[in-house]
């Protein structure tokens, strides 16, 4: 509803040539007076005192699923405010002169549980595939330790949400470049906040293999951060494991020991020292979104949640509510593979998710 098609300049102002805004056309209301107009973006708002006049020309501000932001051009009515752009499956304005599309900057966060140099391998894959269905601005972004952050609990995630912001209009062409976000597992806390404080600029938010976070609810992380605390090391690895039933190395120390064992093993493994320090640090004595100030409202930005079948914990039944935090659509997809693997081409170099989000982001191209 509401799409856009081309009509003769003559029939706009002098003030919308060369513009890059969308103009739409009010074509309904025209037996009422006009369409009704409300101070904001809900419909529960204060109605204005006047319609929308029928045949009123509008510039768009701002789109949010079916509620468009106006400033007016011609024609009479408030001169900005909010409308449905349909109401029970009938259009009430049409789009006569549509924005041009701007590159996105697509940006990613990975898992936890890796440091930033094995995040950025483990996107690659991905990051390749988005280059090549014709995205030219990438950036993979990092948790806080990537940035040397420290501190615990719900109070720090706004500095680091400032940083990653930063961090976005370092590589950005523009400091109004529409972003596209992609979070994997772990990574859905940053790119949610991130599309909260951003707004309007971010365009598609991807969530693969991560169970909804719900507005006014603690999160995943801040619950593992408590459970952990009173748990220790062993239940620290032992829940990593579950991610990565393939990692032999990870099973055996964590499940397969007996507590001198496990002691005596991390010890004597590098490895397993360095995973077992950053587990602390992203998992146990961690940030963690705030529930009201990081994501206490839905976003504008529509939201594709990717469910790997092979994973129980991302299962399309914990990932239906990533719907509840998007105002602009929802859209739920299953994909084969587990909570790691999902991310992993195949041997004939195709992976599922790819496919399904290089698709679905061709619409957000020039």
């Amino acid at each position: 509803s509401g799409g856009c098609s081309s009509v003769a300049a003559k029939a706009l102002p002098c003030a919308a040539m060369g513009d890059e805004k969308a103009v739409w056309e009010v074509i309904g209301g025209k037996d009422k007076g006009g369409i009704v107009v409300r101070e904001g973006r809900s419909i529960k708002s204060k109605e204005a005192a006047e319609r929308l006049s029928f045949a009123a020309f509008i510039e768009e501000l701002e789109l949010v699923g079916e509620r468009l932001h106006y400033k007016l051009m011609t024609g009479s009515g408030p001169d900005t405010g909010w409308i449905s752009t349909c109401v029970a499956g009938k259009d009430l304005v049409k789009c006569v002169i549509k924005a041009p599309v701007k590159a996105p900057l697509f940006c990613a966060w990975y898992s936890g549980g890796f440091f930033p140099k094995d995040g950025e391998k483990l996107l690659a894959p991905l990051i390749d595939a988005v280059t090549a269905a014709g995205v030219k601005d990438t950036a993979v972004l990092h948790f806080p330790d990537g940035y040397d952050m420290e501190g615990e609990g719900r109070e720090p995630w706004s500095g680091y949400v400032d940083k990653l912001v930063e961090e976005i209009n370092k590589v950005a062409t523009s400091e109004d470049q529409p972003l596209i976000l992609f979070g994997h597992s772990r990574g859905a806390s940053p790119a949610i906040s991130v599309a909260t404080r951003l707004g309007t600029r971010v365009k598609k938010v991807y969530i693969a293999a991560c169970g909804a976070m719900r507005q006014g609810e603690a999160t995943p992380w801040e619950s593992l951060s408590l459970r952990f605390k009173q748990g220790g090391d062993r239940d620290l690895l032992a829940w990593f494991s579950s991610l990565q039933p393939e990692n032999v190395v990870l099973r055996r120390t964590a499940i397969e020991t007996t507590d001198e064992e496990f002691v005596e093993q991390v010890n004597a493994s590098k490895f397993l020292s360095d995973m077992l320090a950053l587990m602390r640090h992203q998992y146990r004595d961690a940030m963690y979104p705030d529930p009201h100030r990081d994501f206490g409202r839905a976003v504008p930005a529509k939201i594709m949640a990717i469910s790997p079948v092979q994973d129980e914990g991302s299962s399309p039944e914990f990932m239906k509510d990533w719907g509840l935090l998007t105002a602009g659509g929802f859209q739920l997809e299953t994909v084969n593979g587990g909570h790691m693997d999902c991310l992993a081409p195949g041997p004939d170099g195709k992976c599922e998710l790819f496919e399904k989000l290089c698709t679905d982001l061709s619409q957000y191209l020039p």
